[in-house]
């Protein structure tokens, strides 16, 4: 899109999960169409653990979708999503 800038999606999972009875392929169409009026997607990111959030399907279709996991392991410790997407 002429005269529009690059934008990136940095998606705290943790704490805006995909409903349980969508499709991660639905959601991530849904958050890139918000996304495009200001700017083409270069880059999508979504932070959580793993190990404990996602079936594997679910994770298949944000892979799929180009979505990039971030893996955000807490071993006891708060808000490790959030720091992360900080440090980006």
């Amino acid at each position: 899109m002429p005269g529009l800038e690059d934008a990136a999606i940095f998606w705290d999972y943790e704490n805006c999960p995909v409903p349980s009875n969508t499709s991660g392929y639905v959601v991530v169409d849904n958050i890139r169409s918000l996304v495009r009026p200001y700017g083409s997607v270069k880059s999508f990111k979504a932070y959580l653990d793993i190990s404990e959030q996602i079936p594997l399907t679910l994770r298949s279709e944000l892979q799929s979708s180009g979505v990039s996991l971030v893996d955000c392991p807490h071993n006891g410790r708060k808000d490790v999503a959030d720091k992360m997407i900080i440090g980006e």
